[in-house]
């Protein structure tokens, strides 16, 4: 499938500030050491315009004695002198200004076709809420609001070799409009309504991960890319101005300390409610956690995790061989999923040579070789996690290889540059980090695959024993529902195997997309994709879950959203008709049928594997793999609960 365009994510309502009430420079110059008013930016509050021109409040006047912090609402960026950002800090005014070009390749256009996409005008964006930083880490807190208005050129509509229609378009941006214009192009308006990602438009903006903060610089780790910002801290006050990126926006945010580290906020409320603390086998809710949640599912690992599935000798490749349906390729970072399998689970890599491919403003930065290599083999049926965390220490380690536990050999290595000429597709993958991800398997810690965007995996011929031509086909996968993506494409499955040709799919997606979706509007969704589309359901155009680009999108309501921790769904194929089924793996008793029916179009299947990419490299999305496997044949409803009770008595917990 080829990429969509960028999405805006859900929002947390909080108070915001207006942009005639903002500073836009390093606080202090005009407040209680100077003569610009109470909030230091001359003016009552800090406008520095012709209205605050002495008077009783301060001597700002028409200079605006506040110098950079006094910019009458036209958003001057930031003088960066850098600082700690370390503490809880509350987002006191904002003032922010989007105009100019958006990036065409960021947001799933292809720039050889769409000449122009562009922001009408200028628009203001507000920022509210919180943010809070270790030495290492943060926590976003803050939502980003505003309305867009912005042009596209007819060229912009040409995705996945067809051409769409401005409805269609604004199907694939939450919350946006779009009309035909005059000259053939789109007229379009979204309303951004963003938690995290700070100040930014993002279509993955995050709320919690790294940072560095280096040369007045602060960079903040996402799941699109990496969000820069110059900034200062003068005193108990922050101000950050946005680089460049994706949807330009300049202007400031001004954030001010929230108390220190000991207010019990974003900090103190992770570490007293039950939380990371309480996610051990024994589900006590941790030394500090009480009762809290994730002390309730550690109870739940700790009744269901002595041993499990894999310490007992049967995994799901087991019990397809057992039904005559052998694995043809099966995957885990976490555990033995064939009992017969006695090689490694997958390989790290650290020491990687860092590259940076892209348009200069769609780059990223990642490991795809060099280094050293190191082999994580399983202990007990489980990984040994141990091993991992003594070679990678501290540095960098990526996740260089997932070794093929069927017995077929269908390893996976970073996949290489698709066909679909957009500025990312068309550049090889990196390597996902190994160090994310982890979570609990029979009592044990391992690492889950957790994946960023331009992350993927492809086996670049045909597997051994992979199903071909009309082949019968299962998929099954665990994933977490709480991490995913909302472009193009985060598949698994059977895929041609050069990625630079066009070949028809056989994959599981699962995510939220712009063509298919299930019930609710948040997904994500298991979905099926055969290329020229995605699926929740149905076989033909007009069907619940149909999702050609062009068409209204109609939702299949018996395809449940999955957004929880251990997310399970499969598809099977044959000739004639396939089947779509999700579970929770924590809670379900059976798997929730969301399809079973005709197939929409011929399945000649080439023989090639991919994870977390489409057909034709598109990796516009992301997500974190847990386990999967593709076996050849159609199982049963029977074999399908057999391996949902297998992967449940593993006790997955987090």
């Amino acid at each position: 499938m080829k990429v969509q365009f960028a999405v805006l994510a859900i929002a947390v309502a909080v108070a915001s500030t207006s942009c005639s009430s903002t500073s836009s420079g390093p606080p202090g110059s005009g407040g209680k050491s100077g003569s610009g008013g109470s909030s230091g930016s001359g003016g009552t509050q800090g406008s520095g315009g012709g209205s605050a021109s002495g008077g009783s409040v301060g001597s700002g006047g028409g200079t605006g004695s506040g110098g950079a912090s006094g910019s009458s609402g036209s958003c001057q960026p930031v003088t960066p002198c850098g600082g700690s950002v370390v503490g809880s800090w509350t987002v006191k005014s904002s003032c922010l200004k989007a105009s100019g070009d958006i990036d065409p390749s960021s947001i799933g256009l292809d720039p050889h076709t769409c000449n122009s996409a562009k922001i009408t005008g200028v628009a203001s964006l507000t920022v509210s809420g919180t943010f809070s930083a270790t030495a290492k880490t943060y926590m976003d807190g803050t939502t980003t609001k505003g309305t867009v208005q912005f042009e596209l050129a007819p060229g912009c509509l040409m995705i996945s070799g067809s051409t769409t229609t401005c409805e269609g378009a604004a199907q694939m941006i939450e919350g946006a409009t779009c009309q035909s214009a005059s000259g053939g192009g789109c007229t379009c308006m979204v309303n951004v309504n963003q938690s995290g990602g700070i100040g930014m438009i993002s279509h993955a903006p995050s709320k919690s991960d790294s940072y560095t903060a280096a040369d007045n610089v602060i960079s903040l780790t996402t799941d699109a890319a990496d969000a820069k910002y110059s900034y200062c801290v003068a005193g108990n006050t922050m101000t950050w101005s946005p680089q460049a990126n994706t949807w330009p926006v300049t202007g400031t945010v001004v954030l001010e300390q929230a108390g220190g580290t000991g207010s019990g906020g974003a900090t103190g409320g992770t570490t007293g409610s039950g939380g990371r603390g309480g996610s051990g086998p024994a589900g006590s809710g941790g030394a500090t956690g009480g009762n809290g949640t994730a002390g309730r599912s550690g109870a739940s690992g700790g009744m269901m995790g002595g041993g499990g599935a894999s310490a007992s000798g049967q995994g799901p490749c087991d019990i397809y061989a057992a039904a005559n349906m052998p694995c043809a390729a099966a995957y885990s970072m976490g555990r033995v999923l064939n009992s017969k399998y006695t090689g490694p689970l997958y390989q790290v890599r650290k020491g990687g040579t860092p590259s940076t491919d892209g348009t200069s403003s769609n780059m990223k930065t990642g490991i795809r070789g060099g280094g050293t290599t190191q082999n994580i083999n399983a202990v007990g049926g489980y990984a040994d996690s141990a091993a991992q965390d003594t070679f990678c220490g501290t540095d960098t380690c990526t996740v260089s290889k997932l070794y093929d536990q069927s017995g077929n050999g269908n390893d996976l290595v970073v996949a290489p540059a698709g066909g679909y000429n957009d500025g990312s597709a068309n550049l090889p993958d990196f390597e996902p980090t190994a160090t994310k991800g982890i979570i609990t398997a029979g009592g044990h810690k391992v690492y889950s695959l957790y994946m960023g965007t331009r992350e993927g995996y492809r086996l670049t011929v045909k597997g051994k024993n992979v199903p071909t031509g009309s082949a019968s086909q299962g998929i099954y996968e665990v994933a977490d529902g709480t991490h995913f993506g909302d472009q193009c494409c985060w598949d698994f499955g059977n895929a041609i195997p050069d990625g630079t040709k066009y070949g028809t799919m056989d994959t599981l997606f699962f995510g939220k997309a712009g063509w298919g979706n299930g019930a609710g509007s948040t997904g994500p969704w298991f979905m099926a994709d055969f290329e020229a589309g995605v699926w929740a359901g149905g076989s033909k155009v007009g069907d619940p879950g149909w999702g050609a680009l062009s068409d209204a999108h109609p939702k299949n309501p018996n395809n449940p959203a999955m957004g929880v921790p251990f997310a399970m769904g499969i598809l099977k194929t044959q000739t004639s008709k396939y089947a779509l089924r999700s579970a929770d793996v924590q809670k379900a008793t059976d798997f929730a049928t969301s399809y079973e029916g005709a197939l929409p179009k011929a399945l000649p299947l080439d023989g090639g594997i991919i994870l977390g990419i489409g057909g034709d490299n598109s990796n516009h999305s992301f997500g974190t793999f847990i386990e999967g496997a593709i076996v050849a044949g159609y199982p049963t409803t029977d074999t399908d609960l057999a391996v949902l009770k297998n992967v449940q008595a593993v006790g997955y917990t987090k």
